[in-house]
This record gives C-alpha cells, structure tokens and sequence, in this order.
C-alpha cells in the first residue's frame, strides 16, 4: 500500500498546481481559524468564550469557501477533460467518500460522548450523515461545514451528466455561457430557492470563473471565454454582498460592504496568480500533502473542535486549547489523508471499476490528465 501510495503521489506531482494546493491549504485554514476565533462564540453558543479583538481580526474568514468553490471549477473541469463520465464520478467518489465517512464518524463520536447542547446527536444523524445529503432525510448535518460538500456535489453531478451526453468538454464555454445568464436572472430578478440549489446560482460564479480560467490558461483565450470569466468575476461581488447580508441576519453584525468587497477582490487575486503561475511550479511531496489534508481538515476540525476548546479550555486555558484544537485537527486530517485515503480509493476502485464494462460510455477526444 505504502508503495501504491508513493506512486500515486509522484504521479500527481507531475501534473498538480503547486500554488492551488497551497492555496486550498490556506483557505481550509483560514476556515478553522475563523470557526475557532469568532463564529464559535458569536453564533449558536458552540463555544462558551470568546476570543475578543483576534475573533473580530478574522470575522471575513467566511470566505475561505469561496475560495474552494473556485478552485474547484478550475481543477474539476481540467480533470474532467478526457474521462469519461463513469471514470469522472468514480474518481471523485474516491476522492470525497473515504474521507467524510471518518471525519464524520469522528465528529459524531465526539458529539456522543460531550452530550450536551448544542452538539446532541443520535444513530440516526449518523446513518443520514452516511449519505452526505442528510437534510434530504430529516437529519442535519453531523457538522455545519458540510453544506458547501453538498453544493460540490451538484456541481459534480452536472459535470457528470455533461459528460455523459458529450456537451463536454466540446462545449464547455457556451454551457458556461448559459449556466452565467441563469446565475444573473436567478440571482437579480426571480429569486428562486430550488433554481438556486439546482444550478447554484448562488455560488455559481465562483466555479464558473474557476472553469474559465483553466480553459484560458490551457486552450488560449477568446471572446466568449473571456466574457463568461468577466460576467462571472462581476457576480462573485454580488454573492459576496448576499454571503454580508446572511451574516447579518444571523449575527446582528458584518463587516462594511467595502471591506467585504475588497475581501472578495483580494481572494480573486490570490486564485488568478496562483491558476496562472502555479503551473510552472513542480508540486513537491509537502505542497501536495498540504493540499491533500485541507479536506480532511475542513471536514474534522469544527464540531469537534469546539467540544475540544470547551472541555480543555478550563484546565489549560481558552488559547493552549485552541492551539491544541488546531494541532489536533491537523493531525487527524494528516492520518485520513495518509491511511485512510488511500484504501479508501483502493476499495472503491476494487468494488465500482468492473462495472463500468457493462454501462455505456462517453469518451472525450482532449488527453486526460492525472490526479
């Protein structure tokens, strides 16, 4: 297995983003870092004190998801091109299942043993949370941090079923196109709840600037492409200004409509430089570690990590446990990545690659690369 993994590892080398990883490392962090100091305490009572003035320095760490959703349009639209839609869903199974099953698993055990609002749990959260799409059955989500998963997931199944029909990659600009125009009128005009999860108008800007920025960093640009990445760029302010307005309605406070947008511009700066120059950077083995836990870490640290800070912080102190958290958090992430993962992959590959015999398939002509 160690060997496997190795392999695997030196072939993601050859073909990673060096600068997204580090990129998608520094937003799960910015992620933990904002659950810890400020929303623990502000929202929900999950943490039984606060962090004062250093809780206020990272009350904008919100938009570390932001962040993930597009690099994820830029990493999921490369690693789409040339598979197959089977060999597509496989792949991302692989990627996010093993994971959530024991970050979740951990989380809930966690919950089981504190038993104490608001961290009550039961058999049956757990079995909903198995399917990752808990509130479909009644169930919350085992932690809060869960609900971008979902929206992945969406995404995912539309990248699918683009494959499968041969929309894409052929025709991945003029989709993107269209997908922009409902994320205008959905979001300006109509306003629908169920349009909003089904095409994620919501955040949708954020993937599609992350798919058209890899389809400009690898095909070259053209209008259309340099379009679409525009109308997308100018949405993302306005999801930034909806993510403000949320904020307030459940916290009574946010920061001022510049800062937010300023915010906003700033990660969108960091995504570009790190898109186009990354590339030229060979992803060494600690870049592609530091990418590969910021998963694990974004699905373990919050839930478990306010029981954590709560049940520590009277003997040690509010900042030794949150320091702890921290440290704990990302060696839990580290062992997921590291051992759980990888067999993880293997079983799922064992168990669903033989069926693909049987199912038809569509085949992209662009070469595929690896991940």
């Amino acid at each position: 297995m160690r060997n496997t993994l190795s392999a695997h590892r030196s072939q993601q080398s050859r073909h990673r983003n060096g600068l997204l990883d580090l990129l998608r490392f520094s937003a799960a962090l910015m992620l933990v870092i904002y659950h810890f100091l400020y929303r623990g305490a502000r929202e929900g009572g999950y943490l039984e004190q606060g962090f004062g003035a250093a809780g206020n320095a990272v009350s904008m760490g919100y938009l570390g998801v932001n962040l993930f959703f597009m690099i994820s349009g830029f990493v999921i639209i490369w690693s789409a091109t040339g598979r197959d839609w089977y060999g597509f869903s496989i792949s991302r199974l692989a990627r996010l299942y093993p994971a959530h099953l024991v970050a979740m698993t951990i989380t809930f055990l966690t919950m089981a043993w504190w038993a104490q609002p608001p961290f009550a749990t039961d058999l049956f959260q757990w079995v909903a949370n198995l399917t990752m799409l808990a509130p479909m059955f009644g169930a919350s989500f085992m932690d809060g941090a869960y609900w971008s998963i979902v929206l992945e997931l969406i995404f995912y199944g539309w990248v699918a079923i683009g494959l499968f029909s041969g929309v894409l990659p052929r025709h991945t600009d003029t989709v993107a196109a269209i997908w922009m125009g409902l994320v205008f009128v959905n979001n300006l005009v109509v306003g629908s709840r169920p349009v909003e999860l089904l095409l994620l108008t919501e955040y949708g800007s954020y993937f599609a600037l992350g798919a058209m920025v890899w389809r400009i960093s690898s095909l070259g640009p053209s209008r259309l492409r340099l379009c679409v990445a525009g109308c997308a760029l100018i949405m993302t302010f306005h999801a930034a200004e909806v993510q403000r307005l949320d904020v307030i309605a459940r916290l009574g406070e946010a920061s001022s409509v510049e800062m937010v947008a300023l915010a906003n511009a700033a990660i969108v700066a960091l995504f570009l430089l790190a898109a186009v120059f990354g590339r030229h950077i060979r992803a060494g083995s600690w870049i592609l570690a530091l990418g590969g836990i910021s998963y694990p870490l974004y699905l373990v640290h919050q839930n478990a990590g306010y029981i954590l800070i709560n049940a520590t912080a009277p003997t040690i102190g509010k900042w030794s446990a949150l320091a702890l958290a921290v440290i704990l958090s990302l060696g839990v992430a580290w062992w997921i990545y590291t051992r759980v993962e990888p067999v993880g992959r293997a079983l799922i590959g064992i168990l669903l690659t033989p069926a693909a015999r049987f199912l038809p398939r569509t085949l992209s002509r662009h070469p595929a690369p690896a991940e």
